[in-house]
């Protein structure tokens, strides 16, 4: 007999073994609940001390998300172990508690506690208590409170330490998307509907593609301190599918600087577009990636603010990829009009599951533009203080569904002017004669093997992506 068929053998065993007055598990019964209990000691994610009544230790839990939206279901797994046999009688219960005192009673929510509730426990093992919480839609609160404890014949279990007034332990205590919603708008940043497309843009740049047509766009970028007016003009878009994050930028600018031709050079020296997300809306992580009008990206991770100094985790690739059209000619002294940059960042770059249509995360969005004076910088969310980096003050990311008359990949789409001011603002640079044509220059970065690019245009050139140079 293989070592793992012994050892399955001795949980099936102890499933058996129970008292006498308790009904014995079925054969299918003790098949489903071995997984559940081991021998050997678990790795929590977030571990926890407590002792309840010096017979059952809960040794920590794991939760799959760190936000909880109202309607949705949140998994929870709790590891305990059985110090002694618990015995007759002896039950889990869960409960969720608001700051008004509004309690949710979720001690059935586990498969696992019906058929192999803490009166069958055995000293020594270890169980995995795997539960789907449920949030109603109608909930208010700024956060859900998640209580645990056991109870024996309607006598709650003493729990060694500080127990709060009702005998439970507090374990965890999860923020609630629609609440941290409220507070972040209490801030007064910006926040965008960023809609979901039926198609991908076709990633070259221009923009013009007929699906950013529902895009909602920003206002103009502000100065970056007290966000008043900028020195120039420039404001974004964004989409979303099931794959990719979609940004859209177009930028004002009469000289364009772009030197920099290595992946991961310090394109913040010169003229670029920069991107900082956090997923999480609490700083940790979050991350940034830049774009030149050159089509040269730099892309790292911070563990939270400004860590690791200088520039966080350089060697983490996002494999966005991104186009750029330049409105003129790079490095030299003839006036340019400015440029336009597209990037497609997959969600796997923040190793996340796409967002669920009602989400919210945290980004923000600036420009720097070189001049011969030195340089000056644009963001859609002031900051309050000379830094970039103050994950506080990110603009809202909300994300919505697909609007009913989205066209699909086939179905042409006049562009309206009124909702593509890009398309606009391209045409007068053209009438004022900044330039005899627009120069387009595509860029792609970071091609992904694993996943296809989203949809080039016809005959578009794939430029070679390079690796990165630290």
């Amino acid at each position: 007999m293989s070592r793992h068929s012994a050892f399955l053998l001795m949980v099936a065993l102890a499933l058996t073994a129970c008292t006498s007055d308790i009904e014995p598990l079925t054969p299918a019964q003790r098949q489903a609940v071995a997984e559940y209990v081991s021998k050997v000691a678990p790795t929590p994610e977030y571990p926890l001390d407590a002792n309840f009544g010096g017979e059952v230790e809960l040794l920590g839990v794991d939760v799959d998300r760190e936000r909880w939206h109202p309607g949705k279901t949140i998994r929870v797994t709790w590891h305990w172990h059985a110090v002694r046999d618990p015995g007759k009688g002896t039950a889990l219960f869960t409960q969720v508690v608001d700051e008004n005192g509004r309690t949710l009673n979720q001690d059935g929510n586990s498969t696992l506690r019906w058929l192999y509730g803490p009166d069958r426990w055995r000293a020594g093992q270890y169980v995995r208590d795997v539960q789907q919480l449920h949030l109603p839609e109608d909930w208010t609160g700024t956060s859900a409170r998640v209580y645990v404890g056991l109870s024996r014949e309607g006598t709650r279990l003493p729990l060694a330490g500080d127990p709060d007034a009702d005998g439970r332990m507090l374990a965890a205590t999860i923020p609630t998307t629609k609440a941290g919603l409220e507070v972040r708008r209490a801030l007064g940043v910006p926040e965008i509907n960023v809609v979901q497309a039926k198609a991908p843009p076709r990633l070259d740049g221009l923009l013009d593609d007929a699906v950013w047509s529902f895009a909602q766009v920003t206002p103009a970028f502000v100065e970056t301190r007290q966000g008043g007016p900028a020195a120039f003009r420039a404001f974004a878009k964004l989409l979303w599918d099931r794959r990719y994050l979609y940004v859209g930028v177009e930028v004002e600018d009469a000289l364009l600087l772009s030197s920099h031709t290595e992946h991961d050079a310090h394109l913040w020296e010169q003229d670029c577009v920069e991107l900082m997300i956090d997923p999480d809306g609490d700083g940790k992580p979050y991350f940034e990636i830049q774009v030149s009008p050159r089509g040269v990206l730099f892309d790292t991770r911070y563990d939270a603010r400004r860590v690791p100094k200088p520039f966080g985790h350089v060697g983490w690739q996002s494999r966005a990829r991104a186009a750029v059209s330049p409105r003129g000619t790079l490095d030299d002294d003839i006036a340019d009009a400015g440029y336009a940059v597209e990037i497609a960042i997959p969600w796997q770059a923040f190793s996340r599951r796409p967002p669920a249509i009602g989400d919210t995360w945290r980004a923000n969005l600036y420009v720097m533009d070189a001049t011969r004076e030195g340089q000056r910088a644009a963001a859609w969310s002031p900051l309050g203080v000379g830094d970039f980096h103050v994950p506080r003050r990110f603009g809202i990311l909300a994300f919505e569904g697909t609007p009913d008359d989205m066209v699909g990949p086939t179905e042409p789409k006049q562009i309206s002017s009124e909702r593509m001011p890009a398309a606009v603002d391209r045409r007068e640079a053209l009438d004022r004669g900044v330039r005899e044509k627009m120069i387009r220059k595509q860029a792609i970065n970071r091609r992904n093997p694993d996943e296809p690019p989203p949809r080039m245009p016809s005959g578009a050139e794939d430029l070679e992506s390079g690796e990165a140079s630290h």
